[in-house]
């Protein structure tokens, strides 16, 4: 009894049931080219000839979204791995530009500050020269009511100045409009001054706190000296050795105040100095004397009977006058100081 042989596959089954292999399957195409620095291998995508949810499409699984994996990145392509193509760096043009613009500032500032440095040592440098050159024109250059304050005192101490009004021992009335040399000193001081050179006198008048004291104080101004020897302090103290009254100062009466009838004949004692700074080539003399006219030299019974009595009554008003020319010469100093620094 024979039984019939079981059906073969179309095209597979060979005699006795074996099976022959069929025809190779066809290679799938080959991948388009990625994107630059993708490795061989990897495709950029799908290729052409498969779309999206077709079957057989490699990477893509049937209820899958066209751009790759569920919850990927949207639009991403899907290599031949199945990951999700990296996304290239986004520049950040802005902060680069920032970046450069802080640097330039940086750079400017530095080269400001060293500039700034370089200028302020090359100006304390030159506050030597500044002051050799101010100085002798100082007289012409300062305000007239500058260079005589309203008021003059001694200085308690570096940091105050002698025109500080809390601690003034003089106050200003008035200020001549002459600078004529001989117009304004007499005697001895003018002579004096007429041989070394004057070149003008700048006058004004004072008076102290008391109502008792005027006095007319005079700036010199005379050729630069470099040695202070060569300045009139040695006349000032020959001097202050005389018996005899020796005024120098004419005296500047100033109308409508106390010193309305201030005359040369009431000056009871003069003094001077040269003025200390070496860049400032003045002297100051003072003829000081009693507001209301008192003569200094005229005492009553024995105490009037000698010059050397007539000198002591002067002492007051000669050291008045030294007060004074002190006062003068220390704001001097301080106002070239200021100018010059």
């Amino acid at each position: 009894m024979t039984y019939p042989s079981p059906p073969e596959p179309p095209g597979n089954a060979g005699g006795f049931g074996q099976q022959h292999p069929g025809p190779p399957p066809a290679a799938p195409p080959p991948m388009p080219p990625g994107p630059p620095g993708t490795p061989p291998g990897q495709g950029g995508g799908l290729h052409p000839q498969w779309a999206p949810g077709q079957h057989g499409a490699p990477g893509i699984q049937p209820g899958m979204p066209p751009g790759g994996v569920p919850g990927g990145i949207p639009g991403g392509g899907m290599p031949g791995n199945g990951l999700p193509l990296p996304l290239p760096p986004k520049k950040n043009t802005g902060r680069n530009c920032l970046t450069i613009f802080l640097s330039i500032v940086g750079a400017l500032a530095l080269l400001a500050g060293g500039g700034l440095t370089a200028h302020t040592i090359s100006n304390a440098n030159q506050d030597i020269p500044n002051r050799s050159g101010f100085g002798p024109d100082m007289w012409r250059n300062e305000r007239v009511d500058t260079l005589f304050p309203k008021t003059l005192g001694p200085k308690t101490n570096s940091q105050s100045g002698a025109d500080d009004p809390k601690i003034a021992e003089w106050h200003r009335l008035g200020i001549s409009e002459k600078t004529d040399c001989a117009g304004a000193l007499t005697g001895a001081l003018a002579a004096e001054a007429e041989k070394r050179g004057c070149k003008a006198v700048l006058r004004a008048t004072y008076i102290d706190p008391t109502g008792n004291l005027v006095a007319t104080v005079a700036l010199i101004v005379l050729p630069d000296v470099e040695d202070p020897a060569d300045g009139m302090t040695t006349f000032f103290d020959a001097e202050k050795d005389k018996r005899t009254a020796s005024h120098g100062v004419k005296a500047l009466p100033v109308p409508d105040t106390a010193a309305a009838g201030w005359k040369d004949a009431n000056r009871n004692g003069s003094d001077g100095v040269q003025v200390t700074d070496l860049n400032l080539p003045y002297a100051v003399a003072v003829s000081a004397g009693s507001a209301d006219g008192r003569k200094a030299g005229h005492l009553p019974g024995e105490w009037g009977r000698t010059d050397l009595d007539a000198k002591s009554d002067r002492m007051p008003w000669r050291e008045a006058a030294h007060s004074l020319a002190s006062d003068l010469n220390l704001h001097l100093g301080d106002l070239l100081l200021k100018e010059t620094s």
